[in-house]
């Protein structure tokens, strides 16, 4: 026993002169603590990363949608669609076909028509899906612009329980025909 127990010491004897001579002494648990430290650092940035990627994947989407309902408002007026009494209502339909996977509820709608006066009425802002302007159709004129800005309320991704809510935005404009 007296034998084992002496070669035991030897061995850790000799272990700590060649972790002294590679200067390794007492850095046991470095890379543990290294990983503790920079684990939460890397997750707020992955989580920042993919929030931030999304929010920029829904403005395009917004930005498509928007621009196709009003082309399609503005085109409506100028071939003279009797089934399109309330553009506003064409625009809300339009946008939420285009995009299914965002909250219908969460969207906020305004419509500017401008008359053959050069007189522009505006429509909303509005929110949700119950946008009416059924003055709206008979305002709009050849060659004067129909503006459609469609906001959605956007939640950021949490990153330390900080999750502010924005809008993402976009405007735009179409010549009625």
């Amino acid at each position: 026993m007296k034998i084992r127990n002496g070669l035991r010491r030897m061995g850790n004897l000799v272990a700590r002169r060649v972790k002294r001579g590679f200067g390794r002494c007492g850095e046991e648990g470095a890379a543990l603590l290294e990983f503790a430290i920079t684990l939460p650092m890397l997750m707020m940035v992955l989580t920042g990363t993919a929030s931030f990627s999304l929010a920029l994947y829904f403005l395009q989407q917004i930005g498509n949608a928007t621009s196709s309902a009003a082309l399609t408002v503005a085109g409506a007026a100028g071939v003279g669609l009797n089934n399109v009494d309330d553009p506003c209502a064409w625009a809300v339909s339009s946008v939420t076909a285009a995009l299914p996977n965002l909250t219908a509820s969460k969207l906020t709608y305004t419509l500017k028509v401008t008359d053959s006066g050069g007189t522009a009425h505006t429509y909303g802002p509005t929110k949700g899906s119950s946008f009416s302007c059924t003055a709206g159709y008979s305002l709009e004129a050849p060659n004067e612009p129909v503006v459609l800005t469609v906001s959605y309320a956007y939640t950021w991704l949490p990153v330390l329980n900080f999750s502010p809510a924005s809008s993402l935005t976009s405007t735009e404009a179409a010549v009625a025909e």
